[in-house]
């Protein structure tokens, strides 16, 4: 079973359930909000815990799933919580809190004036956690770091908002029977991503390299190979084949302009896909 996918949907889940965070609360948010940049403004001793709220000063590290509670957070809110913490997951500031998914932001505002994170040394860390890259951090790097759809897997385009199991499957296979992506703008062509998922993802994804794309020797194929490329009809591959059969090989694309029922739009898309005789693409 692939983690990454169920992660998103935890998180997603979770995030969902911290909205609905009880409206009894509401005035404790307002309250907390006036602290978010300046604490002195409202002094709550830890001794002073608000009624409704069970606020209290705490450490988020290590925090007990039954504190949780009292702070108002719901299972699924902590699952995610403790989730992140198990797989080597911690809280270095205050915002750190605000980056796991469950916690919104009406939640961090209320929260945010009884963190005490305690510093600790760098040798309490481990070995393993320095190694290990945590699952959460893999869901929050499509903010960072840049995806190459021509060598990327499933897992990785899963990251990507809008993504999920099917549509990365699908993603992979048209870059298969295109012979790869030379335009990120050609993932408009693949059903099922609309402009709105191609909006939100298009400043996460590269093609870093033309190397890998498969190319066509347009003087060696013949008419049923070439229209299995997605952008010729049969109708057009046949044309293709009859003019150099007729006229001999094609030099460059520009020849491709002879067969005359091609359009300028149509030849600039084949265009990269398709090698010449002595051509040193």
């Amino acid at each position: 079973m692939d983690t990454i996918p169920n992660q998103a949907k935890l998180f997603e889940q979770s995030f969902h359930d911290s909205l609905e965070l009880s409206s009894s609360t509401k005035k404790e948010v307002e309250n907390a909000a006036h602290l978010t940049n300046n604490e002195s403004e409202f002094s709550v001793s830890p001794n002073n815990i608000l009624d409704e709220g069970k606020l209290f000063y705490f450490d988020p590290n290590g925090l007990p799933h039954a504190d949780w509670h009292k702070l108002g957070l719901s299972d699924k809110q902590i699952a995610v919580l403790k989730n992140y913490e198990n797989k080597g997951g911690r809280f270095k500031q205050k915002t750190d809190l605000k980056k796991i998914y469950s916690i919104n932001d009406r939640l961090y505002r209320r929260l945010e004036p009884y963190i005490r994170i305690k510093a600790i040394p760098d040798t309490a860390i481990t070995k393993e956690q320095r190694r290990t890259p945590l699952l959460y951090d893999k869901f929050e790097r499509n903010t960072a770091e840049l995806i190459d759809i021509n060598s990327c897997d499933t897992t990785a385009l899963m990251t990507l908002k809008g993504i999920g199991s099917v549509l990365s499957k699908r993603i992979l296979k048209y870059k298969d029977v295109l012979g790869g992506f030379y335009r990120i703008e050609q993932l408009k062509e693949v059903y099922g991503v609309p402009a709105e998922t191609y909006d939100l993802i298009k400043d996460h994804i590269i093609v870093s390299s033309l190397d890998g794309i498969k190319k066509i020797n347009i003087n060696e194929v013949d008419a049923t190979s070439l229209a299995k490329h997605p952008y010729l009809s049969g109708k057009d591959a046949k044309l293709i084949i009859n003019y150099r059969d007729q006229h001999g090989n094609y030099v460059n694309i520009e020849d491709l302009t002879k067969v005359g029922t091609l359009s300028d739009l149509a030849i600039a898309k084949i265009a990269p896909y398709l090698i010449f005789e002595n051509d040193s693409r």
